[in-house]
């Protein structure tokens, strides 16, 4: 497609291969893990590697600010501003890190009070939390490597340590459960696989930098306020956002019960099938971004955006109308009967989850470009928002309440807000961005609707509900296929099938 960044295909393939790696991991080990360390023991487990979540907000969005100027001074062949970038990244990270360590030593010290442990795993936890803050003092300036790769394009070298780190990782757990290791073994285990994957993307930055020394010579202390001013506001959105999509379930415990938490973190799972689907055909537009700006290619980067918007909502559309038409079946064949009432809540936050498809790409510009306050902005009024009229309408409305409280704050800063002026920013008509995303989807909506509308009082069962699911989905991406696609994709569709033909036929005879 027209307006891809680089190696786009590369990209997407590797970090769709890690999502799945990774939640097939997660889907065999957490029995695994389970069953070796005991109900408490895994319990103590979830604990301290809830710190990695939290801990890691100390870096008060410094590691993405670094991404943006390795990006730029890539793009215009300034290889001595990578350096110096680097370099200061890792110097400047080292202080979140040593306040990572200091933390996480703190709550290591507390840990067995705090959740009330008994004595023969209250030592276990302390031990964990101590080398889980060590861990997290290294990994926050090694971040930068990691950065450094996704700077360059190069998410499928990044992609490979994540995928050999789960790997290797579910390897290490399960032969130290069956040698009869217990807490303390599977902690030293992921830290050591951890920061061998760190090393790794330390080899791989440096063979593309050429040249990497983190010395006096290459920390340049004026890059220090230019990364500052702009990491407060990537700090503020990645805050924002652990209240947009963590907060509900706290505040429907709060307000409508805590059986109805349950009821909505089920429905918000099923949800996150859309989000997930998303990030990884999107993230590399922020560094394709930065390039762009960097070299003042406006032309191409608009045309970025608005390919990379009908890429997002190629993806996450017929995800979200699929869910839409299929929630109540798809919840009693999940979780039984008994969660009916997740139903209207998968459809409301799918609602939003497409409606922040269509801004997704261009705030993801917009960032790279180095507009970073507006979006963050937005988001944190977005949360502000969200957790109000979450509140109100669950005293009102219960579960649907929450739900509709979500929906209506993110089409609020969506559509009334973001889109307008993402549009003015990025120089695109607001007319013709709606036109683009309209053509493209639009005839898909109007055709896999109805027919999903036609198949749902017949889904019964798991067959039913892959069948149905199948059938809607696959009837959006046909239509999408033929009225997404601008004349010159279309036409490098069929340069590809043509090459294909006589290949096929040879092959046949």
């Amino acid at each position: 497609m027209s307006g891809l960044p680089r190696r786009y295909g590369r990209t997407v393939t590797s970090s769709y291969a890690t999502v799945v790696v990774q939640a097939v991991g997660t889907v065999v080990m957490t029995p695994v893990l389970v069953k070796g360390l005991g109900r408490t023991g895994y319990g103590v487990w979830a604990l301290a590697l809830s710190l990695v979540l939290y801990l890691q907000l100390l870096e008060f969005g410094f590691a993405r600010t670094v991404i943006r100027a390795v990006a730029a001074a890539e793009g215009v062949g300034d290889r001595d501003g990578v350096r110096r970038a680097i370099t200061t990244s890792v110097v400047v990270l080292a202080v979140p890190g040593t306040l990572a360590l200091l933390a996480g030593l703190t709550l290591a010290a507390i840990f067995p009070a705090l959740f009330d442990l008994d004595p023969v795993l209250a030592g276990q936890a302390q031990v964990i939390c101590a080398m889980i803050a060590v861990a997290l003092a290294v990994s926050l300036p090694s971040d930068t490597f990691g950065g450094t790769l996704m700077a360059f394009q190069r998410f499928d070298l990044l992609n490979c340590t994540l995928v050999a780190v789960t790997v290797l990782e579910a390897i290490g757990w399960f032969v130290v459960l069956r040698l009869g290791g217990g807490l303390v073994a599977v902690g030293a285990v992921t830290v050591v696989i951890g920061l061998a994957g760190q090393l790794a993307r330390f080899l791989f930055a440096r063979r593309l930098v050429g040249h990497v020394s983190l010395t006096r010579e290459w920390f340049d202390r004026t890059l220090i306020r230019r990364f500052a001013s702009v990491s407060v506001w990537f700090f503020l959105r990645d805050l924002a956002d652990i209240l947009v999509h963590r907060v509900d379930v706290l505040v429907v415990g709060l307000v409508v019960g805590v059986p109805e938490a349950g009821i909505y973190a089920v429905a918000q799972k099923l949800s996150l099938l859309a989000e997930r689907s998303i990030a990884p055909a999107t993230v590399t537009f922020f560094p394709e971004s930065a390039l762009l700006a960097a070299t003042d290619d406006r032309e191409r980067l608009r045309s970025t955006v608005l390919t990379g918007t009908r890429i997002a909502l190629g993806l996450a559309g017929p995800i979200c109308l699929t869910l839409g038409l299929l929630a109540r079946p798809a919840i009693d064949v999940w979780v039984g009967g008994s969660f009916a009432a997740a139903a209207p809540v998968v459809v409301l936050l799918a609602g939003a989850t497409a409606v922040k498809a269509l801004t997704r790409t261009g705030l993801l510009a917009l960032q790279g470009m180095g507009h970073v306050r507006f979006p963050a902005l937005v988001l944190a009024g977005e949360a502000v928002l969200n957790l109000a009229l979450s509140i109100g309408l669950g005293r009102t409305m219960g579960l649907q309440g929450v739900a509709l409280g979500t929906f209506l704050a993110a089409v609020t800063a969506e559509l009334v807000i973001t889109l307008p002026v993402m549009c003015h920013k990025l120089g695109i008509p607001l007319r013709a961005f709606v036109a683009s995303v309209g053509r493209a989807h639009l005839p898909a909506l109007a055709v896999a609707g109805p027919l999903g509308a036609l198949l749902r009082p017949q889904v019964q069962g798991i067959v039913a509900v892959l069948l149905a699911a199948s059938a809607i989905g696959g009837t959006y991406l046909v239509i999408f296929s033929f009225t997404g696609l601008d004349a010159e994709e279309r036409r490098r569709v069929r340069r590809v099938l043509n090459r294909r033909r006589p290949e096929a036929s040879s092959t046949a005879g």
